[in-house]
């Protein structure tokens, strides 16, 4: 039987569905879940030899889409994404109808790695949540894409976050910013913005490129950009290190600052832990700074500074005079104002889109 192509030149080539899995997909790594995997083959421009694109989809016992690996052919390039489905359980939010009633959100995240001629290209992260309003459905979706910057260690990134209802739609993207992990550059001006039908612009401020991350990539980029409103810190270094607190401690291990800014992973666990324990330690970096300053130049504040370090006590050694140090004191009001200007922020993005899942933009200390 001949191919049948649209008016745009597609056709479907071949489609089986519901295939049990056999030893002859051992070259393509897939979950253990999967129990049976779809296969699409679609050409493309009246030419399915030489332009087609490949789709195969493993489901697990339910039916549900666990990987989708995507290869898409053309005479001068073959680019191949392989896509994984995670769903989250039910959430319950707030009705922005009705705010004595609850809505059900389901959520799903998509992560992807795309590779062109066998090279990585770009990698991406999408979060979809879906809620059901007054009979009519609404459908948030955030999504963060990483390309190579042809600098080792530097990337680009572009992000987006939209809510589409029937009839409508609202959001923003941000395009062309850069990000370097390794030296601890981030550089959120000179990128492309753009507004749809929003109220609140949350770009305009240091945390608006922050809301999209998951947990685990805010803690990658958040502490670059978090510091005390009011002062300004030097450049410091980021580290991350695992420590569990110990049972007989009068205090739990969040970071220290050294010379450079050290945050404990097993204890920062959620976003507002970051945000306050980040803007803490920067302080602690800015006293240091000011504490360098030649004799005629010292203020009260900075004779304050240089006598709290002079007197300084472990927590674990006194945890009273330790909590009363004139510049833990000044570190904790750092924390504090950050995880105020966090809040307001997020309020503000919350409000703006009222179905994405808590879990994404993550929960704060009343």
């Amino acid at each position: 039987m001949g191919l049948k192509f649209n008016t745009n030149g597609h056709c479907l080539i071949s489609k089986q569905t519901g295939i049990k899995l056999t030893e002859k997909l051992k070259e393509i790594k897939y979950p253990q879940r999967a129990k049976t995997y779809d296969i699409v083959e679609i050409g493309h421009n009246f030419k399915p030899e030489e332009y087609n694109t490949r789709i195969i989809t493993f489901r697990d016992k339910n039916g549900k889409i666990l990987q989708r690996n995507i290869t898409e052919k053309t005479p001068d390039e073959i680019i191949e994404t392989k896509k994984n489905y995670k769903e989250y359980p039910k959430e319950l939010i707030e009705s922005p109808t009705n705010h004595f009633a609850d809505l059900e959100v389901k959520c799903k995240k998509i992560s992807s790695i795309t590779k062109k001629n066998g090279e990585y290209f770009s990698k991406s992260e999408e979060i979809q949540a879906i809620a059901d309003s007054q009979g009519k459905p609404v459908v948030t979706i955030s999504r963060i894409d990483t390309f190579p910057s042809g600098y080792p260690g530097l990337e680009t990134e572009n992000q987006s976050m939209y809510e589409y209802q029937k009839g409508a739609k609202k959001g923003y993207s941000a395009k062309n910013y850069v990000r370097n992990n390794h030296a601890g550059i981030f550089k959120f001006g000179d990128f492309e913005t753009k507004y749809e039908n929003m109220h609140y612009h949350p770009i305009d401020d240091r945390y608006g490129l922050l809301f999209i991350y998951p947990l685990k990539q805010f803690k990658r980029v958040a502490p670059y950009i978090i510091e005390n409103p009011v002062h300004k810190p030097p450049h410091t270094v980021i580290n991350w290190y695992s420590k569990y607190p110990k049972p007989d401690s009068n205090s739990i291990s969040r970071g220290f600052y050294d010379g450079s800014v050290n945050l404990n992973r097993r204890t920062l666990i959620r976003k507002c832990d970051v945000v306050r324990t980040t803007a803490h330690e920067k302080e602690h970096a800015y006293q240091r700074m000011e504490r360098c300053k030649p004799v005629e130049k010292q203020t009260e504040e900075i004779k304050k500074n240089i006598e709290a370090h002079n007197n300084y006590v472990s927590a674990d050694e006194n945890f009273e005079k330790y909590k009363n140090n004139y510049n833990e004191i000044k570190a904790r009001e750092a924390g504090f104002l950050a995880i105020k200007e966090y809040k307001t922020s997020l309020d503000k993005l919350k409000d703006e889109f009222m179905y994405a899942p808590n879990y994404q933009f993550g929960f704060y200390e009343k």
